[in-house]
């Protein structure tokens, strides 16, 4: 049986097109702190060491898995805490910035294919692809402000798709999760490229079905790696 032409690539938002990690040191600070107050001697290499875990059993929110296993069962705190970390994080949320490389990779990439934002991220990413001279290059603007579902739900992934009158099968998602990214991106029979950066890089498939269709250390080559895939078996 044939199948369409890959013409589509979809591009998250953290960790393809945003550099997340100055965010994610505030969050550090910021939830260290918090939980010093009641877990004595607490510290960011034990912050860390948590959200290691939270990717490894594929916690869908890696921060609220951190407070509520050192909270647990007191919900009265969690709640307290939870928040107060949220409201001290808006309060000191660095500027967003563009992947290093990601430019160069992006611009490439709208030469061969029609490029669509696969993120969490609502309309502010705009404004820093604009500012890294992008915007331009994707086919849709749409973010996540509108869609009513997000990932993981794969009916997210397959409304950006639609939105830009791709068949699914037809689309290539690059992200930096598998449990985010690559899992309903493969229920919806799209290709897959994982980009392996940020906290989620040590995050294994827990089946073969779960394996991206290719993997990259960092966005440089990305250009490549999805011409490559999508040239594959044709």
């Amino acid at each position: 049986m044939g199948s369409s032409r890959i013409a589509t690539v979809l591009l998250d938002a953290g960790g393809v097109l945003l550099d997340e990690s100055e965010h994610e040191q505030v969050r550090a600070a910021i939830t260290a702190k918090l939980l010093a107050d009641v877990v004595p001697g607490y510290s960011v290499d034990d912050y860390f060491a948590d959200i290691e875990e939270a990717v490894q059993v594929f916690a869908p929110a890696a921060y609220k898995y951190v407070f509520w296993k050192r909270l647990r069962p007191d919900r009265e705190r969690f709640d307290e805490l939870y928040a107060r970390g949220g409201a001290l994080y808006r309060q000191r949320i660095p500027p967003f910035k563009p992947m290093a490389g990601i430019a160069d990779e992006v611009r490439a990439l709208s030469a061969d294919f029609r490029l669509g934002i696969a993120g969490q991220y609502r309309g502010e990413i705009l404004d820093t692809l604009d500012a890294a001279g992008i915007k331009g290059c994707f086919a849709s603007l749409l973010t996540q402000e509108h869609f009513a579902v997000t990932k993981p739900d794969p009916r997210y992934l397959e409304q950006i798709a639609r939105a830009m009158d791709a068949d699914p099968a037809a689309c290539i998602m690059v992200g930096d999760r598998i449990d985010k990214d690559v899992i309903p991106a493969k229920q919806l029979g799209m290709k897959t490229i994982r980009v392996c950066v940020g906290l989620h890089k040590n995050q294994q498939p827990r089946t073969p079905e779960e394996i991206p269709d290719t993997e990259l250390d960092g966005v440089v080559g990305l250009a490549k790696a999805a011409s490559e895939l999508a040239h594959r078996g044709t």
